[in-house]
């Protein structure tokens, strides 16, 4: 049958537990503290990584509201230049209009005084066009 040899057993026993108690000193307890070391970095650089995106929001948002005012200040001088130019061009236009007024005033005037003279002019040679015409009817 089977003989069991209680020397050996032990001696297997305490190379075993010697076994364990040497990979535990030298292999898992190193890299287990390097694990924990390893995991308390990366909590550290997730943290340092969520630090930054909300400094990076800010910066965004900080920029976001410069270009809204200065989008702002832009639609005011585009105003504030549309209205001058306007301004600029109704005054322009009402002196065009003024000189206009003035030539029209002196060309109706010098047109009366023409048709005066034409007036005149008729008047005193009346009885030579009529003279003309009544000729010209009887040779019809």
């Amino acid at each position: 049958m089977l003989d069991i040899s209680f020397g050996l057993l032990l001696l297997t026993a305490l190379t075993l537990f010697v076994l364990i108690f040497v990979l535990n000193k030298i292999l898992y307890k190193p890299l287990l503290g390097f694990m924990q070391k390893r995991n308390s970095l990366i909590a550290e650089d997730q943290a340092a990584l969520n630090e930054s995106e909300k400094e990076v929001q800010e910066a965004l948002k900080g920029a976001q509201e410069a270009i809204a005012q200065a989008k702002s200040e832009a639609a005011k001088l585009k105003e504030e230049r549309v209205t001058s130019a306007k301004e600029a061009t109704e005054k322009e236009l009402a002196t065009v209009r003024a000189e206009l007024e003035k030539q029209y005033e002196a060309f109706t005037a010098e047109l009366g005084a023409q048709k005066e003279a034409l007036k005149k002019e008729l008047t005193a040679n009346l009885s030579t066009y009529q003279s003309a015409l009544s000729a010209k009817l009887k040779s019809l």
